[in-house]
């Protein structure tokens, strides 16, 4: 099993709009513009004592064969042993 984070851009949110996309409350209060430029599905994570947001690629390789077996997307605080069995 192998991932690779993809990164996103900057979000530069309010700590209040930060507590309202982590409750999953409606964001009704921002314009269409706004929201169009928010990615509130992307979440932080630790990696090489480096922090990072965005999402993780994750791939399962049948080594003897050479393939791939398994290919998921997830945000990227989701450990790898939640992905795959």
């Amino acid at each position: 099993m192998d991932s690779a984070i993809v990164p996103i851009p900057r979000q530069r949110n309010t700590r209040e709009e930060n507590r309202q996309i982590k409750a999953g409350g409606s964001l009704e209060t921002w314009s269409d513009n706004k929201r169009r430029q928010k990615d509130i599905e992307a979440r932080w994570t630790m990696k090489h004592g480096k922090t990072h947001c965005g999402y993780k690629n994750r791939i399962s390789v049948d080594r003897k064969h050479k393939v791939i077996r398994k290919y998921a997307v997830t945000s990227a605080e989701v450990h790898g042993s939640q992905v795959f069995e």
